[in-house]
């Protein structure tokens, strides 16, 4: 259901009365919500016009009469028109399946603890993570900074379906959603995310329900996933998604700052041992301030310690070390 609205039990009992008096309208308010489904999330929605949910204008004028759908425009060549409350005509139509909001007991307060720094941000997060409904969270900064390590403690949370954006599947975003219900939804690089995919986690976000059409059945699913998603560049994304977050800008590390966290992680999720971690956070601070780019660099190294120094200089060659290690280059094993 939408932010703010209220289910108008009136108007789904003149819906109901309406549908048992003429069943054939239910066939033409189904495909009203798909084609709003469908389209409804432009900005520049400007309703439908009978052809396109094949309803006789005779059939549109009783429905606007009853109160069920709005003329919205009017001109000699076209009519536009919308329904009166979406959410009231779901309703009375007993379409959506609804998915019990059964959060998994998650221990949220000791979430990103190898984050260094945005103390504010983190608290926000837990906020999100642990409010009564949905808030739906944003994070934008450059690729392997902060935001890579909260989305990715997001992600290990019970309950949690984790979705590159960058990935195209078969079965796309509504298929993960409906195959999985996930309580939290952690969409990695959304700035890539195909465009099939933004309108369902539009609706998904704005109204709590997914849709898809199948071999002429509709499966309509309510359920209150929370949205945690990363972007490069938000310039990518349009506004109606953008206005539906809650956003936070994640800035680069220091290059100190990346050597803390690149030891935490490396210790703790990779194995390593503290000298080996330090070593490699040492040498690719000196190219890159990507966490991810020192995972691979330590699962190639395999323990090794000469090999950091040769698999940093072939993966940047011509690259000259723009950055001042705050600890001092290593020589030999």
């Amino acid at each position: 259901m939408r932010e703010g609205s209220a289910v108008n039990y009136g108007l789904q009992d003149v819906i109901y009365r309406l549908l048992a008096e003429n069943p054939e309208w239910r066939d033409r308010l189904a495909e009203m919500l798909e084609w709003h489904d469908a389209h409804g999330q432009s900005d520049i929605y400007p309703g439908f016009q009978w052809q396109d949910v094949h309803t006789q204008p005779s059939t549109l004028n009783r429905m606007v009469v009853a109160g069920l759908v709005n003329m919205v425009s009017k001109s000699r060549s076209y009519t536009f028109y919308r329904l009166a409350s979406l959410e009231d005509t779901i309703e009375a139509l007993g379409m959506d399946t609804a998915v019990e909001e059964t959060l998994p007991v998650a221990e949220v307060d000791s979430l990103f603890g190898l984050v260094v720094g945005h103390e504010r941000i983190k608290t926000l997060l837990r906020y999100a993570l642990k409010a009564d409904a949905p808030v739906h969270c944003l994070l934008s900064g450059p690729p392997g900074t902060a935001k890579t390590l909260i989305l990715s403690d997001i992600g290990r949370l019970p309950g949690a379906q984790f979705y590159l954006g960058s990935t195209t599947t078969r079965s796309g975003l509504v298929g993960l959603l409906l195959s999985q219900k996930p309580v939290y939804l952690v969409i990695d690089e959304i700035d890539k995310m195909d465009d099939r995919d933004m309108s369902p986690l539009l609706s998904l976000m704005e109204t709590g329900m997914v849709t898809r059409l199948q071999h002429g059945h509709r499966e309509r699913v309510t359920m209150p996933t929370r949205v945690f998603a990363g972007a490069n560049d938000l310039r990518r994304l349009s506004a109606p998604i953008l206005n539906r977050f809650a956003r936070f800008e994640i800035p680069p590390y220091s290059p100190a700052e990346f050597v803390a966290v690149c030891k935490a992680v490396l210790t703790q999720r990779e194995g390593l041992g503290p000298e080996m971690a330090l070593h490699i956070a040492s040498e690719v601070v000196q190219h890159s301030l990507d966490i991810r780019d020192a995972v691979r660099v330590a699962r190639m190294a395999h323990g090794h310690p000469t090999r950091v120094i040769e698999i940093c200089r072939t993966l940047w060659p011509s690259k000259e070390a723009s950055r001042v290690s705050p600890f001092p280059r290593r020589s030999g094993g």
